[in-house]
């Protein structure tokens, strides 16, 4: 069993609420790992388009936490442009969407997730569901039993496609 566990979230309010749970879990903004369209993740974490480095910061230390944290990251990355789709990742996602090559030619949201690790078939679901206001929210666990612990939790806040 893999020890990356990944959820989409169908509206922005429980993919916050996920967030709550896991940082009250114990789990770090180092962890997790978001994927979402640019509208629909800038509304939720009042993130403007334009705002740089330093005003993520600022968002961040004003709203404390795991949703500060990852408000502050989203807010200095910005959004990485995939023909058609304006995306804001967050996380280890980065470092994928990166390897992917998104935002070339050649890009892909699918290659992106693919890299995170996420199985072709799931990825191509996630991709759908992120290009319709789906937030895709993946989590580093530690440990099987972590992992589980993860999977309960995203079980219980109304998570879609839960994968290992």
């Amino acid at each position: 069993m893999s020890n990356t566990i990944s959820a989409t979230f169908k509206t922005l309010a429980a993919a916050r609420k996920a967030l709550l749970k896991l940082e009250a879990a114990g789990f770090t903004e180092k962890q997790i790992s978001i994927v979402a369209t640019d509208d629909s993740i800038g509304q939720s974490f009042n993130i403007e388009k334009e705002n740089k480095a330093a005003e993520g910061s600022a968002i961040g230390g004003a709203t404390g936490g795991l949703i500060g944290a990852i408000a502050a990251g989203l807010a200095a990355t910005g959004s990485v442009v995939i023909p058609g789709v304006n995306l804001l990742i967050y996380g280890t996602a980065i470092a994928a969407a990166a390897g992917a090559g998104v935002g070339g030619a050649a890009g892909s949201l699918m290659g992106a997730l693919i890299g995170l690790g996420i199985p072709e078939y799931e990825a191509k679901r996630y991709e759908d569901e992120i290009k319709n206001g789906a937030v895709l929210v993946a989590v580093e666990a530690n440990s099987s039993e972590r992992a589980n612990r993860v999977k309960e939790l995203f079980k219980k806040e109304d998570a879609h496609n839960i994968a290992a």
